[in-house]
């Protein structure tokens, strides 16, 4: 190789970093590294390669003829260099995924921003309650019906829940508060979804609710109350205690899975009524010895269609005559806090005090030395015609009149006197009153 060679300079031009070269270079181009050409690249012009586009520098001088038939050293065409084309260029990268991924970010950041908003303002039903959810749950909780098992920190906590799934807006939508200004109102007026919902979250907020809603119903065990679950139980309270606006047919329906479940497990037939009967005047009189067992068996009296509860331990039943038979039925009921109620029924009979006629002494004024007796009668219905025929010594009475017998009516309440009898000091004989079968002989 000649180191003399116009292509082959010892030192490539450079250029002050400061400035870029203008215009057209001055001197040779630079020299590339040697590459072999191709044989087809001979000195036969012919089978030259293709001149390659413009680069700004001077072409080429063809080599000197009788230079040994090779051609000077250079790039082929395409590989960049002095006479070689453009020099190699990186792929070019496509916008499009840059362009999607900004969109992207983009959307997220703005998505967060939104959502965190709705979340903190609580307009997605999550997150903090705002100042005005706040005000209906204390108006909700202040006006509510608090059953007997839970506390005001339950109905808090329920009332919370509900809260969050239906925002103060979404509640004044469906009726359930009222909003004027910055003040809010409970209606009392619930869907029924809304109730099951709330008093689901009150027996879950109690913490043991099975135990509580036990003991406040005096069940000796609660197993039962596990197994029927919140949600049955929630939509009988819901149902037996908030008045609904809609949905009143399906919330009897919950009721009454409710309380066939509730049977199942608790209802049972009481003990049976126990009682005594005493002979009283024209009635019979029961005392009832089982009356307050359990504290919830309720003895009523009267028979079918007229039950009524018994008051104290006793009851009397009149017999309009005195002697007569008087019965009673009698309910021993135990009424569940559900509304269901067992029971068991039995008749009690007794007879009440006899009919009777009596003699009683009076202060005679026919003359001196003389008694009186006056013939008195009790147990008789009211209105009842009493006879009375009288004997002395089983014979005729002897009286003054020639009448031994007197006819009176029975007057109200059955007692009363029929006739008044004097007797000589000196009388001394067996003086006999019959009515009926009713016998009274004068003391003498």
């Amino acid at each position: 190789m000649n180191d003399q060679s116009p292509i082959w300079p010892r030192e490539e031009p450079t250029s002050p970093r400061a400035e870029r070269p203008q215009g057209q270079p001055a001197g040779p181009p630079p020299a590339q590294p040697p590459t072999a050409l191709p044989p087809q690249w001979g000195a036969d012009p012919d089978s030259a390669p293709p001149p390659g586009p413009p680069t700004g520098y001077p072409p080429v001088a063809p080599p000197p003829a009788g230079g040994g038939g090779q051609p000077p050293y250079g790039a082929p065409p395409g590989y960049g260099g002095y006479g070689g084309g453009f020099p190699p260029q990186p792929p070019r990268k496509s916008r499009a995924g840059i362009i999607i991924a900004a969109v992207v970010a983009l959307v997220l950041v703005i998505g967060l921003g939104v959502g965190g908003f709705l979340y903190f303002t609580g307009r997605l039903g999550i997150g903090p309650l705002s100042a005005a959810d706040k005000d209906a749950a204390k108006a909700i909780a202040a006006g509510v019906e608090k059953p007997a098992w839970a506390s005001n920190g339950d109905v808090d906590c329920a009332v919370d829940e509900l809260l969050h799934e239906h925002r103060s807006g979404d509640l004044e939508e469906r009726g359930l508060v009222e909003r004027s200004g910055d003040t809010w109102t409970y209606t009392g007026e619930w869907k029924r979804a809304d109730a099951n919902t709330y008093y689901e979250s009150l027996l879950d907020c109690s913490g043991n609710w099975a135990k509580q809603v036990g003991d406040e119903w005096d069940l000796e065990d609660t197993d039962c109350l596990d197994d029927i679950g919140a949600g049955t139980m929630a939509a009988w309270f819901a149902q037996d205690s908030l008045e609904l606006s809609d949905g009143e047919d399906a919330a009897e329906e919950d009721r009454a899975e409710a309380v066939e479940a509730l049977d199942e497990c608790y209802l049972k037939t009481p003990p049976p009524p126990e009682a005594t009967a005493r002979a009283a005047y024209r009635a019979v009189e029961f005392t009832f010895t089982n009356s307050a067992s359990a504290g919830d068996v309720v003895i009523n009296t009267g028979g079918p269609g007229s039950w009524t509860p018994l008051k104290g331990q006793k009851v009397k039943i009149d017999t309009d005559e005195g002697g007569a038979r008087g019965c009673v039925e009698a309910q021993a009921v135990t009424t569940y806090p559900w509304g269901s109620e067992a029971e068991a029924v039995d008749e009690f009979c007794g007879t009440s005090k006899p009919k009777r006629i009596w003699w009683k002494k009076k202060r005679c004024t026919t003359e001196p030395g003389c008694y009186a007796f006056q013939l008195h009668y009790e147990g008789f219905r009211d209105f009842e015609s009493i006879t009375a025929s009288y004997t002395s010594n089983g014979g005729d009475c002897m009286a003054v009149s020639g009448r031994c017998s007197d006819t009176v009516t029975a007057a109200i309440g059955g007692r009363g006197t029929v006739v008044t009898w004097s007797f000589p000091g000196s009388y001394q004989g067996n003086f006999v009153a019959r009515v009926g079968k009713l016998k009274s002989r004068l003391p003498n």
